[in-house]
């Protein structure tokens, strides 16, 4: 994917986020965040550093909208700094490329194992971030799940919608 490919996703992603789902108000149990696919499909080449500059950077950003006080930004950049060891954890190097999008995604296993591991550590810092507390563990843990599952979602609705059609055009 070319950089400015990279950024115009960017900015989409950005503004769904901002615009519709920051809005989207569930019983306060499910928070729908697709902006974490821009942290997703960086190319695996890139500095760690540069990885994690851009996670922290793009996390502020959010916080700054929500009013949130860093806990996307500390959720965000845990996702960035986990994410060389994730994807070498979860794939080989073809299926690293196919992530990536420079081919067909052979193996959609890799893809949704990457991605449901990397939001479900995105959700768990988030949400207990906000809660601050081991009280009421079991809705704790519902609000993770349902936000891990309604996130993964709109990440692959975005991603099989507005990636791969695009790319094997």
């Amino acid at each position: 994917m070319s950089n400015i490919k990279f950024v115009i996703h960017l900015l989409i992603l950005l503004l769904i986020q901002i615009t519709i789902l920051d809005n989207i108000q569930i019983h306060s149990y499910i928070y729908i965040n697709i902006y974490i696919l821009a942290v997703y499909i960086l190319p695996y080449r890139l500095r760690n550093a540069t990885i994690l500059v851009f996670g922290f950077l793009l996390g502020l950003f959010i916080d700054l909208n929500a009013h949130t006080m860093g806990i996307h930004a500390a959720a965000t950049t845990l996702i960035a700094y986990i994410r060389p060891r994730l994807l070498m954890l979860t794939s080989n190097r073809e299926q690293i490329d196919d992530i990536q999008g420079k081919q067909k995604i052979s193996d959609l296993g890799c893809f949704f194992k990457y991605i449901l591991i990397s939001t479900t550590f995105f959700n768990v810092v988030l949400i207990l971030g906000e809660t601050f507390s081991f009280n009421n563990f079991l809705i704790t843990l519902l609000r993770i799940v349902c936000s891990t599952i309604v996130s993964l979602f709109f990440i692959l609705l975005y991603y099989f919608i507005a990636l791969k059609k695009k790319q094997n055009q």
